[in-house]
């Protein structure tokens, strides 16, 4: 291949869903199943009319603008990459906080990689972010290549991560019931209550817990500012899980005055088959150091363990830096599966990288 490949023949467009021919995802879907095999090639493989669908309704966020783009070898009619940009609207409740932003994705196959295609695609983003008027670039890597990749450009590590996942087999369920136990009794006027769908009548408390709790999960120095979840927002993020025919599961806790203290979420998709993902758990800070997150967790997991007996793992990803939360992980048996980092660089930096190339 080395003496065939020419840059020259790599093209960057863009890819939309909505208007794709047969062709465009054959390509990529051809491209989906060896970037699997390269990252993933333990877990489920998602189907291609589900991984269609999947996309297709993820491109109506209701905060994100999302930018899809093909990286293709001409010679060989073959989808080789992909670079994927997100950036909040304008109308988005946390737009003031963020509008200088981009999310970027950049996914090259292993054999394409140090040939100049990571440096083509750099380039089109850079301009992307001077047509959009961007000053900030992040992204996240649990790739040796891809953590190697930033630190050639210049970007800064701002956080670090691990994807966390417990084998539900390995679980200490004694241990589990007995955090569910002593919940009520630490505190008990303090209720828990569960719900697939918020109630109406506590959405806009809950939009201001979760905004809250959300916000308290360490971001090293990343430039980002609070993202604010109003009930609307909240609502439509109901609707995109229940179109994408997933499954969100939320208990919270309820003190004695109705103050919502803390919550914990897990989403169940379908085509993961046999992994569940575990999203936000928060407790807001006054009401810590009272067991809350230790008790939401393990009514949660006793929940999982009846409702999907065919679900084994539990996957969740935290900062390195969140101490209280890695801590209860870890006692739940919780082990590292991936480490990431989250780079960060400027639009002015990495212009000045790429006139040095």
């Amino acid at each position: 291949m080395s003496n065939q490949f020419d840059i020259k023949n790599v093209k960057i467009k863009e890819f939309d869903p909505m208007s794709s021919t047969k062709e465009d995802w054959r390509l990529y879907h051809e491209f989906r199943k060896i970037r699997h095999e390269e990252v993933n090639p333990d877990d489920p493989y998602t189907d291609n009319e589900t991984a269609e669908n999947n996309i297709k309704t993820s491109m109506n966020h209701p905060e994100i603008d999302i930018y899809l783009y093909s990286i293709i070898d001409n010679t060989k009619d073959k989808q080789i990459g992909i670079m994927n940009n997100f950036v909040i609207k304008k109308t988005a409740s946390s737009y003031e906080g963020n509008k200088h932003l981009i999310q970027f994705d950049i996914s090259i196959l292993a054999p394409y990689r140090r040939k100049g295609i990571g440096m083509k695609a750099l380039k089109s983003l850079y301009d992307f972010a001077i047509e959009n008027n961007k000053t900030t670039l992040i992204t996240n890597s649990n790739e040796e290549d891809g953590k190697k990749f930033l630190e050639t450009i210049g970007a800064q590590t701002a956080l670090t991560g691990v994807e966390n996942r417990l084998n539900l087999e390995e679980v200490d369920w004694e241990m589990i019931s007995k955090w569910e136990k002593e919940g009520p009794e630490k505190s008990p006027k303090t209720k828990l209550q569960f719900f697939y769908t918020i109630p109406e009548n506590i959405i806009k408390q809950y939009s201001e817990t979760y905004t809250e709790t959300n916000n308290q999960q360490p971001l090293g120095d990343l430039d980002i500012g609070d993202i604010i979840f109003t009930p609307e927002t909240l609502r439509q993020m109901e609707k995109r899980t229940k179109d994408l025919g997933r499954k969100q599961m939320t208990y919270i806790t309820v003190e004695h005055d109705g103050e919502i203290s803390g919550l914990t979420e897990m989403i169940y998709r379908p085509e993961r088959d046999y992994i569940i993902e575990q999203l936000l758990t928060g407790v807001k800070d006054k009401h810590r150091s009272r067991g809350l997150g230790k008790w939401l967790k393990a009514v949660m997991l006793l929940r999982v363990k009846e409702e999907f007996p065919n679900v084994k793992i539990v996957s969740t990803g935290n900062a390195t830096t969140n101490a209280p939360m890695l801590s209860i992980n870890d006692r739940l048996g919780f082990k590292i599966y991936k480490e990431s980092i989250t780079g960060q660089l400027t639009v002015e930096d990495l212009g000045k990288y790429l006139e040095s190339k």
